[in-house]
């Protein structure tokens, strides 16, 4: 497959989380075999009282970037997410912040996502565990 017709699976992925995802304005940067990277913009509306970015917005993000990576990876339809864990490291309050997904497992009916999430500076802000459930299709 090439790079054009792997950002364009990616970018089909994406809308697919519309018209919830077009809130944060998330962005498609980059997806290859091995990664996805989605950026949301950081805008006044998702944060909390301190003027740092929501936990919600921030696992909206992760997860979105999960499911555009695993609907590269999945060997059938996805059904959903089945687990995600997150660990916040340090808050946002300025810039953008990236969610760049690998997948770490992909197995007949799941597949195992990693996110690393990272600021404008690249400083790991976070890191995202989830698990997509898949079925087969016939």
């Amino acid at each position: 497959m090439s790079d054009e017709q792997l950002l364009e699976r990616a970018r089909t992925a994406l809308e697919r989380s519309l018209p919830y995802g077009t809130h944060f304005g998330f962005e498609l940067i980059e997806a290859t075999l091995d990664v996805v990277r989605l950026r949301m913009p950081f805008r006044d509306e998702l944060t909390r009282f301190n003027a740092t970015l929501h936990g919600g917005a921030i696992m909206s993000l992760a997860d979105t970037a999960g499911v555009v990576r695993a609907s590269l990876d999945a060997r059938g339809e996805l059904a959903g997410t089945m687990h995600f864990a997150i660990n916040f490291l340090r808050p946002v309050a300025a810039g953008h912040l990236d969610a760049v997904a690998r997948t770490v497992h992909s197995g007949r009916s799941s597949l195992v996502l990693e996110t690393n999430l990272e600021d404008s500076n690249g400083r790991q802000v976070g890191l995202v565990t989830q698990t997509q459930a898949v079925r087969a299709t016939d």
